[in-house]
């Protein structure tokens, strides 16, 4: 299951707190405090003796035209209240005006009620506005503003500010006639419309507004507009045009690196303004699987001596799903137990809108591949050269796992990049002669390698060589007529080797000659072992160890036994000896075949052995690759059987073939008769 990434309220409040101590434009959210009793804006530092009752012999009455509504935080809001008198003689007084509200037991430290005095300044209703005559039959207008300021306590609650205003006489002893209004505090709201709840990394982006708006009657100067998202997000603007206007955002060093994006440089709402942005929101191929969180707030700034308070919603969850990112692995059918690499291409798709980094796994396992160095991979570099991909070497409970990964790879936006490989089972001599599959599984990761973004999962036939006898002898005659059968050495992958070399060991008395291209023959030279009690030689049949892929090498020979062999039972190897120059070589074939020497007599000579062509040279190859042809697009369907009269197997063989020869009596010597010799396995 995706890992989820959670950010709790309290989180985000500490986060942003800590930005705000660093100079960050982000603020704490709201909390809210419990009822308490109602705090009064004019509160005094002494207490003052209470007005008598209203009295009745003054002419005074009051109007207050009251706002309707005060925005928290906001600027001031200005009204009236009018002073009547009807009776006949000019009258002083006082006017008391106070602000409270029971939302907060702090409310009162900036609830803020001012008069114009009358040199046109405002000053700040501490108890009453003083020194007011009123005229006989005339009217007295005083200009008063109401503002009420923000504190974290008192941030996003609708809440009632009454307005007590009353007229006292000149002694400010008497209440003359009072008035009281309720005013809706409010605040800005911020809405998120079609939030979305399911994103792909790497994909379109998603969209959505934010909208800001003023419900009051106050004038905001204070208001910054931002929204908070992943570190691996991208965020663009829609335009009164219609275009897309691409933002750039802060990193927030103690948010985890989140980006904050400011949707609007001003920081103006009118009174009863609606500000409404129109965005899309993307998050890059890097971006982590799981559910990330989006804040949108307006950050309303109190000055130096408060914190910036954020309104809008807690935050906005978005499910991160998947990955716009494809993987396609074009696997190679096979490869050579031994053999030399095989090429293949692994390609990563982009469908989504932005350039996407990403990790690719690599993993290449076998239930048999029992030790460190038996599968090898190699990717093709930007300069043109192949490098080995390290590998892990890891027991697993499905078999052995050679793990390694290319790291830092881009694939561009809606296109693709396709990666260069080649896969081996370099040659080991504990398991060359065996065959089986190889699971190739790759996976395209975040640049974190915690997430699987796109995965895939191929068998690769491991194939190892196969050495097959057609018509072998089962018995011989010293001195008789030579026995001719054919050795076929069959690669079957698409790996091509370098490292073969065809090998006959059979009694140090007998003789073999390969018929060559042109259907004569070459007389063989047979090197001792030089295995104690072996009495053994080998014969190499070529000078050349290159194998191509999907190829199979036929040599026709004829086997005798001179007059010196003895009579009994002895066998005859047919192999193929892999990497004999190596510290490690590997024999595979099938096992020996008997024959056996008896001394029955022989028609003709008696001696049996063709002298045959006397100049020394290389073996011809009678080979078949795909369609029955050879390397000139000779047909090779078959090799004419010519058998020289009389003479014996003097001939020795060319240098290069003698060479080879003593080098696997060498590796004979040193050992090899002792190696893994695998039992036929005919390809299917």
């Amino acid at each position: 299951m995706p890992a989820r990434r959670s950010r709790s309220t309290v989180l985000t409040a500490a986060t942003l707190g800590v930005l705000l101590a660093t100079g960050a434009v982000v603020a704490s959210p709201a909390a809210y405090a419990a009822d308490a009793p109602a705090a009064t804006a004019t509160a005094t530092a002494t207490a003052t003796a209470e007005p008598t009752a209203k009295a009745t012999a003054d002419k005074l009455s009051l109007q207050v035209d009251a706002p309707a509504t005060v925005g928290r935080g906001g600027g001031p809001v200005e009204f009236t209240e009018t002073v009547t008198n009807s009776g006949t003689a000019d009258a002083s007084f006082k006017l008391r005006v106070q602000a409270a509200t029971d939302a907060s037991p702090l409310a009162y430290q900036v609830i803020k009620v001012e008069y114009r005095d009358a040199d046109g300044t405002w000053k700040p209703v501490t108890d009453t506005v003083p020194g007011l005559t009123v005229t006989a039959g005339a009217t007295r207008t005083v200009q008063l503003r109401l503002t009420t300021g923000l504190h974290s306590y008192w941030s996003d609650r609708v809440s009632t500010v009454k307005l007590s205003s009353a007229v006292l006489d000149a002694a400010g002893s008497a209440v003359l006639a009072e008035s009281t209004k309720d005013v809706s505090a409010e605040y800005v709201t911020l809405e998120v419309g079609n939030a979305p709840t399911t994103a792909v990394i790497g994909g379109a982006p998603v969209e959505f507004d934010v909208t800001i708006k003023n419900p009051s009657a106050s004038r905001f100067t204070n208001v910054s507009k931002v929204l908070e998202a992943d570190k691996s997000s991208t965020l663009q603007m829609q335009e009164a045009d219609g275009s897309w206007q691409t933002l750039t955002g802060t990193s927030l060093p103690h948010a985890g690196g989140d980006l904050l994006y400011q949707l609007a440089d001003d920081q103006n709402l009118a009174p009863g303004e609606t500000f409404t942005r129109h965005l899309r929101l993307g998050f890059t191929g890097d971006a982590k699987i799981g559910t990330t969180y989006v804040h949108p707030w307006a950050l309303l700034d109190q000055g130096s001596n408060y914190s910036p308070v954020s309104v809008g919603p807690q935050y906005i969850a978005i499910n991160l799903t998947g990955s716009a990112l494809g993987l396609s692995v074009q696997e190679p059918a096979s490869i050579g137990n031994g053999g030399k690499p095989v090429e293949f291409t692994e390609t990563v798709t982009n469908a989504g809108s932005s350039d996407a980094p990403f990790n690719l796994k690599l993993d290449a396992s076998n239930p048999n591949a029992r030790s460190d160095g038996r599968m090898a991979l190699e990717s093709l570099d930007a300069d043109g050269n192949w490098k080995p991909v390290g590998l892990t070497f890891k027991q697993q409970p499905d078999g052995f796992h050679f793990i390694g990964s290319l790291n830092d790879v881009t694939v561009p936006a809606h296109g693709a990049k396709t990666v260069q490989l080649r896969l081996a089972a370099p040659l080991n001599n504990d398991w060359a002669g065996q065959s089986g599959t190889v699971k190739l599984a790759s996976a395209v990761l975040d640049r974190t390698g915690q997430y699987v973004l796109a995965e895939s999962t191929k068998d690769v036939a491991l194939k190892a060589l196969d050495v097959q006898t057609k018509g072998a002898p089962t018995t011989a005659v010293p001195g008789g007529t030579p026995a001719e059968f054919d050795i076929s050495f069959i690669n079957s992958s698409a790996s091509a080797y370098d490292n073969v070399s065809p090998i006959v060991q059979t009694d140090r008395r007998s003789t073999l000659q390969v018929q060559k291209a042109d259907g004569s023959w070459e007389n063989v030279t047979g090197v001792p072992t030089g295995q104690p009690g072996a009495d053994q030689v080998v014969y190499h049949l070529t000078a050349d160890k290159n194998l191509p892929a999907s190829t199979t090498v036929t040599k026709h020979v004829r086997l005798g036994f001179t007059d010196g062999a003895p009579i009994g039972r002895t066998y005859v190897n047919t192999r193929a000896v892999l990497g004999e120059n190596t510290d490690f070589p590997a024999s595979v074939g099938p096992q020996g075949f008997p024959v056996d020497v008896t001394s029955a007599p022989v028609s003709g000579t008696g001696k049996g052995a063709a002298g045959g062509d006397t100049t020394a040279v290389k073996a011809g190859l009678t080979s078949t690759s795909g369609g029955g042809s050879d390397a000139t697009g000779t047909s090779t369907d078959s090799t004419t059987d010519t058998q020289s009269a009389g003479g014996s197997l003097a001939h020795t063989g060319s240098d290069g073939m003698l060479a080879a020869a003593a080098a696997a009596a060498g590796l004979l010597a040193s050992g090899i008769a002792a190696l893994f010799f695998a039992r036929r396995r005919r390809s299917a």
